[in-house]
């Protein structure tokens, strides 16, 4: 046992070191929160697990977990005790006047971004995204371009994958800033 200890214990040294940068990125572009003690402890943990969770680069953790937290919310905050969906939370709570409009669409697109990770719905997920291609050669001189560049729609559930997994990291990184803004508001907290 403390065998296969010493190696996870050098197996997270060498990941540490190797993603240290990245992962310090990704934490500071996240907003500071502070909560006055008035957040459901079940939600304060949801948060910091999806806080978490998006610093390490695990960006369908993080939806699903911030998406939770929303949903834990919105049933507290509306008295809800049926088993409704997050789009009816969702409307209820903007009926209600929790949530104004604005709120409503950010709640509304973590939503449907978490059903399209969860269902992987590489279609959905990768739906807008263009990438750019351009012919190359390697020579004795390095790589030398054989055409201009030019946009193409990813096609294919590889390319699909691929793109919709490299664009995660931004449209988390806003989903969980203006999810936590939201939070903020529900229990009184201060966004820094």
């Amino acid at each position: 046992m403390e065998e296969r200890i010493d190696k996870a214990k050098n197996i997270l040294r060498k990941l540490d070191a190797q993603t240290l940068q990245r992962r310090a990125e990704r934490q500071s572009n996240l907003p500071i929160t502070t909560y006055r003690g008035n957040i459901p402890s079940r939600v304060f943990h949801l948060l910091s697990e999806a806080d978490s969770c998006f610093v390490n680069g695990e960006y369908n953790g993080c939806v699903a977990v911030l998406a939770t937290a929303v949903e834990y919310s919105l049933k507290k905050l509306i008295n809800s005790k049926s088993k409704s969906e997050l789009k009816t939370l969702i409307e209820q709570a903007k009926d209600q006047g929790i949530i104004d409009e604005q709120a409503a669409e950010v709640l509304d697109m973590l939503r449907k971004y978490r059903n399209n990770v969860l269902h992987s719905d590489l279609s959905k997920l990768a739906a807008g995204i263009i990438l750019k291609r351009q012919k190359a050669a390697v020579t004795e001189k390095g790589v030398v371009p054989l055409s201009e560049w030019e946009e193409i729609m990813p096609k294919g559930e590889t390319m699909k994958d691929a793109s919709s997994s490299l664009h995660a990291e931004a449209v988390v990184e806003k989903l969980i800033c203006n999810t936590s803004s939201i939070m903020c508001k529900f229990y009184g907290g201060i966004l820094e």
